[in-house]
């Protein structure tokens, strides 16, 4: 929740983005019979150029007409990286130098909606000429609140955030790690004591970008630094200006004494050098016993089953505990975190999910150290009115030793793959970007979506082609690695130099082959000019390109 404020008895709980209740399609929100699509407006425009978009406000109530109310508020990002609505009367009102709510209008306010019917507003965004880089701004959609009679009457607001990024010459990228941390925090009513690891971040410069993390933990022991647990950062944007301090949880209470945290980095998708420190940390009082993450050793990682509806196939996982202690495992097949919450279309994540007829035997088991254990993964494929070519499941195993404290969890992925439906794989852009880099080095970054109905082994490169389709440098895009699941989402992103280049105008291509001479691209028209000596990259504006860009059309399969 992003604000509470309360007014005439009346509470408006503030929700942006997926804090929201998020419907199949993913860009869909709804509470209190009224729905608003989309729930982030991302916007592209030309220095100077006026863009418009609209919002659909959709009254599922059958009962009466709602009343809608829309404002725009300034937009900032909080300490954690969630979203700060910058109000009148609030302690921050100061606009920031990446605000753009001067520049929008919305085509009303005000709306009635009439049951069952939807509501289009239309927002407008006038950028002005001399703007560079991205900016933002927030659009607040709530129904009008009526007199309470009695109590207090909740009123939900749902906050959209508009970006805007300005096309032309790309700004240069300036997001730095300058911090790693770890603290403990006491028990609270609300959260058991822990240890939260933490990364400091900061965005120097005028790109928007996607980041995420991880920090390792280890513990001096005998002169010696010994591994005691690696924990991610969940993956969010950063906007410009905005410094993070992102943590996550250790999951475990940890004694006091001197540690070494080393703290990585990814911006949009390219990880970046890792930062170390050592620190004496003031831990737990009650805490003796150093509980270290156990190395589980899990073979296969990727288990494939091939089957019918209405049969039943195993597979087996051998399990081994490489460590010196004795650990209890418990095993379960859940929903892949990559697929909750996600659609495409008619088809949401949750179709693709076996976690609710896949059995692992046994549940729980003991492993002393150096022991191995083989366990059963059961599919019971059943009849669906609604059958997938593949289903997916993420094989769970969380140790934990004999006080309770934990060990670790180590993680599989189980296909199971339908005889009776064909496995068609397909991929499309979602977002393609440059940005500067150094002397005549960009980073390119690509987000492609897996719009298919089977998993693959992405394959990501830069090509900067001629008019006449000839390449000029092709370059590797890297991104995380192993098999992309249906609906999944993925940051590829490199350095493509371009220090060599002729001056002229090219097109700059990213390809992602998901299947042996098949792929997805997409292409920005630039072009390459000497400025001070030094190689400058310029998107080619859509007038522009008319004229001198390459005739080659941007997606579509590729070779």
């Amino acid at each position: 929740m992003n604000a509470w404020r309360t007014r005439q008895a009346t509470c408006l709980i503030s929700v942006a983005g997926a804090l929201a209740v998020i419907l199949a399609s993913g860009t869909v929100a709804y509470a209190q019979g009224f729905m608003v699509k989309p729930m982030k407006m991302e916007l592209t425009a030309r220095p100077g150029q006026t863009v418009e978009s609209v919002l659909e406000l959709r009254n599922a109530g059958g009962d009466e007409a709602k009343t809608l109310e829309l404002k725009l508020v300034e937009l900032s990002q909080g300490p954690e990286g969630g979203w700060q609505i910058i109000e009148a009367g609030t302690p921050n009102e100061t606009p920031s130098d990446f605000s753009c709510l001067k520049w929008i209008k919305l085509s009303a306010e005000t709306v009635n909606v009439d049951p069952m019917k939807m509501a289009p507003v239309t927002v407008t965004v006038k950028t002005p000429a001399g703007a560079r880089g991205f900016y933002l701004a927030g659009l607040i959609a709530q129904i009008k609140a009526k007199p309470a009679e009695k109590g207090v009457t909740v009123v939900i607001r749902f906050m959209i955030p508009i970006l805007v990024e300005i096309e032309g010459r790309p700004e240069r990228q300036k997001i730095d790690l300058n911090d790693v941390g770890m603290t403990f925090r006491k028990e609270s009513p609300d959260s058991p004591p822990t240890a939260l690891a933490s990364l400091g971040v900061e965005n120097s410069g005028k790109t928007y970008s996607r980041i995420k993390g991880s920090v390792k933990v280890m513990f001096s022991s005998n002169g010696r630094w010994k591994p005691v647990s690696t924990v991610e950062i969940r993956e969010l944007g950063i906007l410009p200006g905005s410094k993070l301090n992102l943590a996550a949880d250790l999951q475990r209470r940890l004694p006091s004494g001197k540690y070494k945290l080393s703290g990585t980095l990814y911006v949009d998708g390219r990880r970046g050098k890792p930062l170390e420190k050592e620190i004496d940390f003031e831990g737990d009082p009650t805490v003796t016993r150093l509980a270290v993450d156990t190395p589980l050793t899990i073979d296969p990682l990727e288990t494939l089953i091939a089957g019918a509806p209405g049969s039943s196939r195993t597979a087996t996982i051998k399990v081994e505990n490489a460590s010196d202690d004795e650990v209890t495992v418990e095993a379960a097949c859940l929903t892949p975190a990559l697929l909750r919450g996600v659609a495409m279309g008619d088809l949401k994540g949750d179709d693709l999910s076996c976690a609710s007829w896949v059995e692992v035997i046994p549940a729980k088991f003991t492993l002393r150290a150096g022991a191995k254990q083989n366990i059963r993964v059961v599919a019971k494929m059943p009849k669906d009115d609604n059958p997938q070519a593949n289903y997916y499941g993420t094989i769970s195993l969380k140790a934990t030793y004999p006080d309770g404290q934990n060990a670790g969890q180590g993680d599989a992925t189980v296909c199971v793959g339908n005889k009776g439906v064909e496995a068609k794989p397909a991929a499309q852009v979602a977002k393609m970007t440059l940005a500067a880099a150094e002397s005549g080095k960009y980073v390119l970054q690509a987000r492609f979506a897996n719009s298919g109905n089977v998993h693959f082994k992405p394959k990501c490169k830069a090509v900067v082609v001629t008019g006449q389709g000839q390449t000029v440098t092709e370059t590797e895009l890297a991104g995380e690695e192993g098999i992309m699941l249906p609906l999944e989402s993925r940051e590829f992103s490199g350095i493509v130099d371009f220090g060599k280049i002729e001056p002229g105008a090219y097109a700059l291509k990213a390809v992602l082959e998901f299947a042996p001479g098949q792929g997805a691209a997409e292409q920005l028209p630039i072009r390459v000019t000497v400025e001070d000596g030094q190689k400058v990259v310029t998107i080619i504006t859509p007038e522009a390109a008319s004229s001198s860009a390459p005739a080659s059309q941007p997606g579509g399969n590729a070779k």
